[in-house]
């Protein structure tokens, strides 16, 4: 099975917690109907790791053959959009509101992340013609879900975000866009992590899971 870790079970203590909770759910559900025979994707929900003294919590992650997507899971039901800046905003029973961009909240995770990985390669990648082999350089890419019944006002929204903010039902889709793994890609000269390596980083990331035992604290990255 590919999928390596599942979401942790924690009270909810707040109503925006508890739809938080059931988003993250959501998603894990079409994560494993997708690919948990999958050889080549690994899957880990709820993943939080430390790295130089910060602490970053990814909602999804996956790991594929060509690199890593880190997804940020947002429960919003109401309407979005997101103006020429990047700037988001929500709507709550008619009224609007400004948030925090899950897209930059998941660049940070995912920059911490490399960091952590490209320190410690060693540990999950060999060498190469006696070069280390390297997981900087790989194909990184980050996503975010929100619930299927959010309406999204993609017009005005930037086009390269547009296609990073996905709805719950069709994540698997955009994942195998991103990380499906085609042997025509080699003849390409696409680097492929072999599945030796892929397993290996599969296991460093576990072994260095931090669990938490309480709501998202507000300095992590999250």
């Amino acid at each position: 099975m590919t999928i390596l870790k599942t979401k942790d079970l924690l009270e909810s203590t707040t109503v925006r917690q508890a739809a938080g909770d059931r988003q993250e759910k959501d998603v894990a559900f079409y994560l494993r109907r997708a690919f948990k025979d999958d050889p080549n994707i690994l899957v880990l929900n709820d993943y939080r790791f430390t790295h130089n003294g910060e602490a970053a919590q990814i909602d999804h992650l996956i790991v594929h053959r060509a690199g890593l997507i880190v997804i940020e899971s947002k429960s919003v039901y109401g309407e979005v959009k997101v103006n020429a800046q990047g700037e988001w905003s929500r709507s709550y029973k008619g009224q609007w509101s400004g948030m925090p961009s899950p897209i930059r909240q998941a660049e940070l995770q995912m920059e911490l992340l490399r960091d952590f990985l490209s320190d410690n390669v060693e540990a999950f990648l060999g060498k190469l013609f006696g070069l280390q082999a390297q997981v900087r350089h790989r194909e990184w890419a980050v996503l975010c879900t929100v619930s299927s019944s959010c309406i999204l006002h993609r017009k005005g929204m930037p086009g390269a975000l547009s296609k990073q903010v996905v709805k719950s039902e069709f994540i698997a889709d955009e994942i195998q866009k991103l990380g499906g793994y085609s042997p025509f890609g080699l003849l390409k000269g696409k680097a492929y992590f072999s599945l030796e390596e892929l397993n290996r980083i599969g296991e460093f990331l576990l072994q260095h899971y931090q669990p938490r035992t309480e709501a998202k604290s507000s300095n992590e990255k999250r």
